[in-house]
This record gives C-alpha cells, structure tokens and sequence, in this order.
C-alpha cells in the first residue's frame, strides 16, 4: 500500500523535473553548433515545410512551388521548442508506459493467488469426495452387516 502514492509522488516529480531539463536542453541547443545543424535545424525544417504545404492545400491554393527556408535563428528556436517538448512527451509517456506494466504485474499477481485459490479449493473438494466415497462404502458395508445378523428377537422365543 505504501509503495502506490510513492510512485505517484516519483512518477510527478519526473514530470516537474523534465519541464526544466528540456528549457535547459534547449539553451543548451542554441549555443552548441552540433545540436544546433544536426539535432535542432533539420526537424524545424521539415516541420516548416509541412506545415506551409498543409496550409497551401487545406486553403486551396494548391502545392507551393518553393517554400523558403526558416532563418537560422528561426529554426534553432523552433527546432529547440520540438525537442523540449518531445522530451516532455517522452517523460510522460514513459511514466504512462511504466504504471501500465506496474499495474499488468500486479493485476497477474492477483490473478496467480486467486488461481492458486482456487487450485487449492478444487483440491480440497477432490479430497471431500474421496472421504464421501469411503464413509459410504463403510455405511453399505454396516447395513450389510446388520442385515445378515440375526434377529435376536426370534432365537428367544
């Protein structure tokens, strides 16, 4: 009982926690050349020209011919904003991923004492039918018994 609010407790703190690690992540990401080109710039990118694609079409105006890239800046800022926010995504989805399988272990775990439960009742049922069975033979054995015996009200007389 104890451990289910402390995993609440650890499972909110990770989410509490991830919210400043992706503003820091991002920072980080605008100042250093390699997350800025390969990590942050690519997806803003792509994003940028689906969104201007989806735009065109959705209001008609058909497929763009070119669509003009982001200025740096522009797609640092945007490409950073995505990352924070997956790595806020991941968090939660792992933790939503974590309490699924914490709750299938111990939802298994009961079922694995109710059919051992069960298992041993069945037992038990098994061993009351055999004891029926022997005090039943010993009853016909005794009325058989009785009934051969003779009468001792005859042998008097």
């Amino acid at each position: 009982m104890v451990a289910f609010p402390m995993i609440k407790l650890v499972s909110l703190a990770m989410k509490q926690v991830s919210k400043p690690l992706a503003k820091r992540i991002q920072s980080l990401a605008k100042r250093n050349n390699f997350l800025r080109r390969y990590i942050c710039m690519p997806p803003a990118q792509l994003h940028h020209w689906l969104e201007i694609n989806l735009k065109m079409r959705s209001l008609g105006l058909g497929n763009p011919k070119k669509v003009e890239r982001l200025s740096e800046d522009a797609a640092v800022e945007l490409g950073a904003e995505m990352l924070g926010e997956g790595i806020v995504f991941s968090v939660a989805v792992g933790t939503i991923v974590f309490e699924y399988w914490r709750q299938s272990k111990k939802d298994e775990q009961h079922e694995d004492i109710q059919t051992e439960g069960i298992k041993q009742l069945n037992e038990r049922v098994s061993e009351l039918e055999i004891l029926l069975e022997q005090q039943d033979a010993r009853i016909r054995e005794m009325n058989r018994i009785v009934v051969a015996l003779p009468t001792g009200s005859s042998s008097k007389r």
